[in-house]
């Protein structure tokens, strides 16, 4: 393995980068008012795919350092028993193992049952607006999907989306959407 696999273990961090980067070359160009959220979420962004990128090329040295370790030990055994020089030469094997499932419908249900979650998630927001679908979106999955208890995912649920409203309203000062039943609903009462 060589320093430039690394590189390209993952091509979405390119693609990631150079989204972020665009976003902020468009953003640069707009008034002062108008590029401080592109800036806002995009530098962050940039910065923790370049990271993500380090980070890449970091674990492919170690792996690297570690297999030739490996090798050079096994070397140096069986130089030993033998009482010749030796040299192995790595080849890329299968795995000793198979799995069981199918990993494409694996896969494809994780994959569905994320966009169900995100449909219902912005069908809530658009129904009920935000200060009903955040709290209860993350208890519905902290307490499925992550397995939680329903005290901890209550919990959990109710900080996360008092810190997340609390940043969108006060932070960020932006009147979020109040849904369209609970905007009749307040009217009514």
């Amino acid at each position: 393995m060589n320093k430039l696999s690394g590189l390209t273990q993952n091509p979405m961090t390119y693609f990631m980068i150079a989204i972020f980067g665009i976003m902020l070359y468009v953003a640069s160009t707009y008034p002062a008012e108008a590029r401080f959220m592109p800036f806002v979420v995009g530098i962050p962004a940039l910065l923790l795919c370049f990271l993500q990128l380090f980070l890449d090329l970091r674990a492919t040295d170690a792996k690297t350092r570690d297999d030739r370790n490996e090798m050079e030990k096994a070397e140096a055994r069986v130089s030993q028993m033998t009482g010749r020089q030796m040299e192995f030469e790595a080849a890329d094997i299968a795995p000793a193992f198979t799995v069981s499932e199918n990993p494409t419908a694996v896969v494809r249900s994780r994959e569905l049952l994320i966009w169900g979650y995100l449909l219902l998630f912005i069908g809530g927001i658009l129904v009920f607006g935000f200060y009903v679908s955040v709290p209860v979106f993350l208890l519905v999955y902290l307490y499925k999907e992550a397995r939680f208890k329903l005290a901890r995912a209550a919990l959990f649920s109710v900080i996360g989306s008092g810190i997340m409203l609390g940043a969108l309203t006060w932070g960020l000062k932006l009147q979020l959407h109040s849904g369209f039943v609970t905007s009749i609903l307040l009217e009514k009462l």
